[in-house]
């Protein structure tokens, strides 16, 4: 009979990585820690040169603020001042109501008095009536006419006129005083107010 070793003695097998493999990781891991740390102080670093200038320029601030407030003199308001501050709008109002009269004024010297004044003018007949005295008032509203006239004709004529006229057209008078002189001459007083205003602002 032939004898047969059935028992045989196995190798034990390795598993894992081997051992320059776990080496050479080591050192990448290491690395990668090193370049991490790097990264981080240089950021540090940028952060500490931030911190630096960002305080630098807070006390430069503070110091500029100090100087100021130093320096400040606060106002003081003067007692006199509300009352001049009144005096000069007192005055203004005052010069504003004479600016609008004389404005007023204006307008009625140069629209109110040159028409009636052209209308006379070129109403006027040639000969044998002339006039003394030509009152105007409230910019040619109120009209007064005072002359003289060798022919009692002329007058009812150059009356009319002027009541063609448009400046005067539709304009009634109050009062018509004719009068016959020493000379013969007809005096005549023509007036859109009746005697006792006229009395009155004389």
């Amino acid at each position: 009979m032939q004898n047969l070793n059935l028992y045989q003695l196995e190798r034990q097998r390795r598993a894992g990585p081997q051992k320059a493999q776990m080496l050479l990781g080591l050192g990448v891991l290491v690395l990668l820690c090193l370049l991490h740390a790097a990264w981080q102080g240089w950021q540090l670093h940028r952060g500490g040169q931030s911190l630096a200038a960002a305080e630098a320029a807070a006390q430069e601030q503070e110091t500029l603020l100090a100087a100021a407030k130093s320096s400040f003199v606060e106002p003081q308001l003067d007692d006199r001042l509300p009352g001049e501050l009144a005096a000069s709008e007192t005055g203004n109002r005052q010069l504003q109501r004479l600016i609008a009269y004389l404005r007023v004024l204006s307008e009625q010297q140069s629209a109110g008095f040159v028409a009636p004044l052209t209308a006379l003018a070129e109403h006027h007949p040639q000969g044998g009536l002339w006039l003394n005295g030509i009152h105007l008032q409230d910019g040619g509203l109120q009209l007064r006419l005072q002359g003289r006239s060798q022919n009692q004709q002329l007058l009812p004529q150059y009356l009319d006129a002027l009541g063609r006229s448009p400046v005067f057209k539709g304009r009634e008078f109050a009062r018509l005083d004719v009068q016959r002189g020493e000379d013969q001459l007809l005096d005549f007083d023509l007036s859109s107010r009746p005697a006792d205003q006229e009395k009155d602002d004389e």
